[in-house]
């Protein structure tokens, strides 16, 4: 039938097939893209330019994350034995679940339901305030090992950093710990060497993206594992903003670097392995043979801090978009305070509209981001949303002491978060994350006299400084709020 209707002349029968290929690619984008605005543009695209659109849809287009879906989805089977493994985890975390019926605690039950954890008591959370304080305590975590590591990053890079955590590695693989290492596209230039090096010693290396064949990565690019952790011996766990690079420690071209980790003892530790299990289940592709998977400990020693905590991992498996619930949730529920960090501002409507009506019943709603940007679209985008919150008394801050790329989140004095995800269209829809939210007024008081500090190297940026630009500059900035969706 499709012969039929390609002209004899090649250059033709190329047109003709793009025209065809772009017909095919309108039923997903009529079904499946999430916003009237995505729909229309890629209607357009497919229509008038499927020599370009059609290869970028297949490649940007896709909102879901089949592969990792069918994963997961075998894994909550309870009859296969993925599913008893599952099961095993979840119930050891039973005796630490807690519910209360105030408002920080139904916000806590509701995100757990919706990533099918439990929230739970018996944590201590250690604040880590740039990468001064949070590499000495991770490497000494390693150092400290007994049984096994795990270590997630999105950016590893081949320098004096990189060098040194490889280094670390290594002895502690010959000293018989088993490690788990993933890696991500952030990684990419990382020589084979550095890599190789590691497995001859017997680390288990693995890209997130596994050994699939070319076609089936390419197709996934758009999807990027954006998680950062690292476990050890399933008793502390390390989640947080920084990779592995000298920048981190404020040696890059963007001078000193503002970041934020933190370290958990009690079921969250639990909890942040169950997200690399998935992670590792699904770049393995172990389907269900559990036998093979990483003999990890599943034992919880509560913690005396008794503080509550839940481990909340995001991406685009979600059935229910967790980190925008999340983010939704905080701003509904808020009733004076609702500071955000974020090196990247980019919100989606939704995000947006409960910023603004938080804001209209007075709470304090702040946005600080860096003055200073490593990627110059996001930045860009940012100043057109000044329009939008100004109006709506929303505060924007630039933080101009160095570069600021924590993603923290204060609700009142009651609930906190420390993470991987930020406030753009990768962390809402096409990364995944992982983020630790925390409700406790201690660990809250601390992170409010952190990001205090951090205000106080701020400065509030305003509407009528961005009026006062050139037309040229406008234009450029509303550009690239078009391409929101793939920054």
């Amino acid at each position: 039938m499709i012969s039929m209707l390609i002209p004899d002349e090649p250059y033709l029968g190329f047109a003709a097939l793009c025209h065809i290929a772009g017909a095919f690619c309108l039923i997903p984008a009529l079904l499946h893209t999430r916003t009237p605005q995505g729909t229309i543009a890629w209607l357009i695209s497919l229509l008038a330019f499927p020599y370009i659109a059609v290869p970028f849809y297949l490649i940007l287009g896709r909102r879901t994350f089949s592969g990792y879906v069918e994963t997961r989805r075998r894994q909550t089977d309870s009859e296969s034995p993925w599913g008893e493994l599952t099961d095993k985890i979840t119930n050891c975390m039973k005796p630490y679940a807690i519910r209360t019926a105030d408002t920080a605690g139904e916000i806590m039950q509701t995100l757990g339901d919706i990533v099918r954890l439990p929230v739970c008591r018996g944590n201590s959370c250690h604040l880590l305030i740039d990468a001064d304080n949070a590499f000495p305590r991770i490497y000494d975590a390693i150092k400290k090992a007994e049984r096994y590591i795990l270590i997630e990053f999105f950016i590893i890079k081949n320098d004096s950093v990189g060098q040194n955590l490889k280094k670390l590695l290594i002895e502690r693989a010959r000293d018989g710990i088993n490690i788990y290492m993933l890696d991500e596209i952030g990684s990419h230039k990382l020589p084979p060497g550095y890599i190789s090096a590691l497995r001859k010693e017997g680390v288990n290396i693995e890209p997130f993206n596994g050994k699939r064949h070319f076609l089936s990565n390419v197709l996934r690019l758009n999807f990027r594992n954006h998680r950062k952790l690292v476990v050890v011996d399933g008793s502390t766990a390390f989640i947080g903003g920084m990779n592995i690079g000298r920048e981190y420690l404020g040696k890059g071209a963007l001078g000193y670097w503002r970041d934020t980790f933190i370290q958990l003892h009690g079921p969250s530790v639990q909890q942040t392995q169950i997200s690399f299990l998935e992670d590792w289940n699904w770049a393995t592709m172990l389907k269900s043979n559990p036998s093979t998977f990483p003999r990890l400990c599943w034992e919880i020693t509560p913690q005396p801090e008794d503080k509550t905590v839940l481990v909340l991992p995001s991406g685009p498996a979600d059935v229910i978009p967790a980190w925008k619930t999340t983010i939704i949730a905080l701003a509904n529920r808020a009733t004076h305070r609702l500071w955000i960090s974020t090196p990247y501002f980019v919100p989606d409507e939704g995000v947006m509209s409960a910023l603004q009506a938080a804001a209209l019943r007075n709470v304090d709603v702040r946005i600080l981001r860096p003055e200073r940007a490593d990627h110059i679209l996001v930045k860009l985008s940012s100043f057109t949303f000044l329009r939008d919150l100004d109006t709506y008394g929303i505060q924007l801050w630039a933080y101009k002491k160095g570069f600021l790329h924590q993603k923290v989140i204060l609700m009142d004095d009651d609930i906190a978060t420390v993470g991987t995800a930020n406030l753009d269209n990768r962390s809402l829809a096409l990364n995944f994350e992982l983020t630790a939210i925390v409700r406790d007024s201690g660990v809250c008081a601390e992170i409010k006299a952190m990001l205090e500090k951090d205000f106080y190297s701020s400065v509030r940026e305003s509407l009528e400084d961005y009026n006062k630009k050139s037309l040229g500059f406008k234009m450029l900035c509303n550009l690239a709020r078009l391409m929101a969706p793939v920054q």
